[in-house]
């Protein structure tokens, strides 16, 4: 199922969706209730529990699916962005407590999305006074006054299933919603709803009634819970829908990036190599502090050549191309733009953690910021004439990395290159230090980094672990780092 790109799109598959559950599976639904039943009202036969089964399998998975949660992910795309029956550990019990869906954002894990369902025939909140709006109702309800029926208790288990994941996280779900496939509440800021000193804000709390209330305020609903928005990022534009998104006037920042596919082949029998093929990407960011990624369509990938002689002309094409792409945005938004350098946006903490230098989408595919380069590898190292490119020489100097030297391309330690050329790094000390895990105890010692608590210190290690760091575009914030020192320092030798 394809992406859905807008509002109008949405509304579109959810007027379908509720078409196909009525007319489809309703009917069936009523036919094997009265079949298997046998009584004149088999719907008493039937537990609620069945009814919220056949509500969440037939309309709120489709439903979630036109907001871009999905769950129809392929075995070689990884996990879906949307988990169901997702276990936590109870932050008030101990016990293992299952959410109805969970939605992360993928490479991190981070919560993003909590959904609870509830059965057909739940009814929405009610109280003993009077309040102005059912948002009033939910918000007297997370204070602690009684409602009607169940709903204090399915407050108090989103509460801890909000509390559960952010003890087990540090983060809190942008979005909580509960829903009994009709009605449906959106809970905007989780943490003033959920933990302790919020305010339960009425106004941070969406109630749609019922259907009809959806297709109205359709608009709304997708503003604020469809993927993409509650994920802070706008999905990848090409040039010709970025002024759609924001002015030229409103950019205040551009880098060049990149799409890598890590993959494999088979050059003779049982010779596996590694095959990295990148497409450009440009980065922009409005005042507003929204990022934006732009790609061309359809996407033309580079294969990095096997032959560092065949670099040269591949550098050129993927420069050629990335600047291509600017123009092309340039032209749309009426307006010029430099790029800026990656340590300008290490440098900015908030930009950074916004954006960060590498994340992946899937296994083994990522996005790589350059900032202003447009390849993350080098024309040639910055420090010239160093003797670790060659394994022996590291061995007489008695520094060779383990457990010998690569002498052709590897996909098990992941090397692109081999011993003795000018973008292989074979030095023991080096490779240590790339594949140290950042922690919570060397963080600041390690600068920023794109990676989390566990991960190697190397910001390209998932595809790359033996890369000259001179050859590098990511060399120069590495090498700010406290903890990174590169044995290679000659100041006569390094190029200006």
């Amino acid at each position: 199922m394809s992406r859905v790109r807008n509002a109008d799109e949405f509304l579109i598959r959810f007027r379908k969706i509720q078409g196909d559950y009525e007319r489809i599976f309703g009917s069936r639904i009523a036919k094997i209730r009265s079949q298997y039943a046998g009584k004149s009202k088999p719907e008493q036969d039937l537990p609620d529990q069945q009814l919220e089964a056949h509500a969440r399998e037939y309309f709120v998975n489709a439903f979630l699916a036109a907001l871009n949660w999905r769950l129809d992910a392929r075995p070689e795309d990884g996990l879906p962005n949307l988990v169901p029956e997702a276990p936590i550990r109870s932050a008030e019990t101990g016990r293992i407590r299952f959410l109805d869906y969970l939605g992360l954002e993928r490479g991190t894990d981070n919560p993003l999305l909590i959904v609870e369902t509830k059965r057909p025939s739940a009814g929405l909140p009610r109280n003993w006074e009077p309040a102005a709006t059912y948002s009033d109702i939910v918000s007297r309800g997370l204070a602690g006054e009684p409602l009607y029926g169940d709903w204090n208790r399915w407050l108090n288990t989103l509460r801890d299933y909000v509390r559960s994941v952010h003890q087990r996280t540090q983060k809190v779900p942008r979005r909580v919603l509960i829903t009994n496939g009709k009605w449906l509440i959106v809970f905007l800021d989780p943490s003033d709803a959920f933990l302790e000193n919020g305010t339960s804000n009425p106004n941070k709390i969406l109630v749609f009634v019922n259907r009809d209330d959806i297709e109205r305020r359709y608009t709304e609903l997708f503003r604020e819970v469809e993927h993409s928005r509650v994920l802070g990022e706008a999905p990848p534009l090409t040039s010709a829908e970025l002024p759609f998104y924001v002015e030229g006037s409103a950019v205040d920042r551009v880098m060049h990036g990149l799409r890598l596919k890590y993959g494999k082949k088979e050059i003779v029998r049982q010779n596996i190599i590694p095959v990295i093929s990148i497409a450009p990407v440009v980065f922009l960011r409005s005042q507003y502090g929204t990022w934006f990624r732009v790609e061309t369509p359809p996407t033309v990938y580079f294969e990095i050549p096997n032959k560092t002689d065949d670099f040269s002309g591949h550098l050129t094409q993927v420069q050629e191309a990335a600047e291509q792409l600017l123009a092309e945005v340039q032209r749309g938004l009426k307006t010029e733009l430099k790029p800026i350098s990656l340590v300008d946006h290490y440098n900015d903490h908030d930009e950074f953690a916004t954006l960060p230098g590498v994340r992946e989408l899937e296994p083994d595919e990522f996005l790589v910021v350059t900032g202003d380069k447009t390849h993350y590898l080098l024309s040639q190292p910055s420090v010239l004439d160093c003797p670790y490119h060659d394994w022996e020489k590291c061995n007489t100097y008695g520094v060779p990395s383990n457990p010998g030297p690569i002498v052709s391309p590897s996909v098990s330690p992941r090397s692109f290159f081999r011993s003795g050329e000018s973008y292989h790094c074979a030095h023991r000390d080096v490779y240590n230090t790339k594949a140290t895990p950042i922690t919570a105890a060397n963080r600041d010692r390690c600068g920023p980094r794109s990676g989390q608590d566990g991960q190697a210190f190397c910001e390209i290690w998932r595809f790359e672990q033996y890369l000259c760091c001179r050859t590098c575009v990511f060399e120069e914030v590495c090498t700010s780092a406290k903890v990174f020192h590169l044995p290679c320092e000659y100041p006569d030798h390094r190029t200006t």
